[in-house]
């Protein structure tokens, strides 16, 4: 499956409205390893949810959230191991494509037994689920959905609100520079920021601001630094080893698949890691750029089982970081093969 073929909307906003009038008590969450589009939205939707009559909880693991975590003080929050289905009465499912997802245990069983309400972004999520869901690849985040969301039901933002929607749009467009950015991105940026958010404060607190881990980690990354067939391919890897010397987790140096990106020939930019928790899993994030549609994020990440969005997506292979290398390079030399 490939991110061109399922380019349509499917569900719409006034499905999902609909579907959460006839609940109260709502759990909202997102996909395992939140990022700042998962936990932006979910912060926002509960704020809003609870300012028009809802009584939503946001169900999300701060452990290695990384810079977003800040968010989730503005919000009424569970960790997913104390989630019960007898609690709530329906989920919000947010920014993700499937229910094999979700963080595996309480939560995920919980959600399963609840009447479900999905809203994503995702070019490769899977066929809808729940009794309602409103599925928009072309936006550039979750994030820009719940704003579209609030603006059409009239549900007016505080700020706080409104910075949970900046750290998922700027978060997932890249500081609004990735080619996901439509003019619908920008017009939501504008009114966010007309909600009084301090853009400048939030992108010290989620780009500047690093630790000393984190920067030795990004050493390690640039001297891994590697290119093949021609420059057309670059990659950088990071060990469990690096992961535990450094002693914080990878959601510190998300920005670190820019490095391979640098490369002016790179039409593939790739990010190998296995993580301290994961040993012998590797984890590998994807980044495209150019016209041939083979050479998709989300195509190459689907072969692997994987998934996510035309020019950014990711995958497990479950071999060490060395072995995935030659995986990789293996079946990506098919590709130009091709040519």
């Amino acid at each position: 499956m490939t991110a061109l073929s399922v380019s349509r909307n499917r569900g719409s906003a006034k499905r999902v409205f609909d579907a959460l009038k006839a609940f109260k008590r709502v759990l909202v969450t997102a996909h395992m390893g939140p990022d700042g589009d998962a936990v932006g939205s979910c912060v926002a939707m509960a704020r809003l949810l609870k300012a028009n009559g809802w009584s939503p909880t946001v169900a999300l693991s701060p452990i290695g959230m990384g810079p977003p975590k800040f968010l989730m003080e503005h919000a009424d929050t569970i960790a997913p191991t104390n989630v019960k289905a007898r609690d709530y009465d329906c989920a919000l499912v947010l920014d993700c494509g499937g229910l094999e997802r979700l963080p595996d245990g309480p939560l995920r069983d919980a959600v399963a037994r609840l009447p479900i309400v999905n809203i994503d972004h995702h070019a490769t999520s899977r066929k809808p689920f729940g009794i309602a869901s409103w599925v928009v690849p072309s936006a550039s985040s979750t994030g820009e959905l719940v704003s579209r969301f609030a603006k059409r039901f009239k549900w007016s933002l505080d700020t706080q609100t409104a910075e949970a929607l900046w750290v998922a749009l700027a978060t997932d467009t890249g500081r609004f520079a990735y080619s996901c950015t439509q003019p619908s991105t920008l017009k939501a940026a504008a009114e966010l920021l007309a909600c009084g958010v301090d853009s400048s404060a939030i992108n010290d607190r989620l780009y500047l601001y690093t630790s000393e881990g984190a920067m030795l980690l990004k050493r390690k990354a640039y001297d891994s630094l590697t290119t093949y067939l021609r420059g057309r391919v670059a990659y950088i890897c990071l060990t469990a080893r690096d992961f535990r010397r450094a002693g914080v987790p990878k959601s510190e140096i998300e920005d670190v698949i820019d490095i391979p990106r640098s490369i002016p020939t790179a039409q593939i930019s790739l990010f190998f890691y296995e993580t301290k928790d994961k040993p012998g899993i590797t984890r590998v994030s994807i980044r495209t750029r150019g016209d041939n549609p083979a050479f998709s994020s989300a195509s190459i990440a689907a072969h692997f089982g994987g998934g996510g969005h035309l020019r950014a997506a990711g995958c497990n292979i479950n071999e060490k970081p060395k072995v995935a290398i030659d995986i990789m390079k293996n079946y990506l030399v098919t590709l130009f093969e091709d040519e």
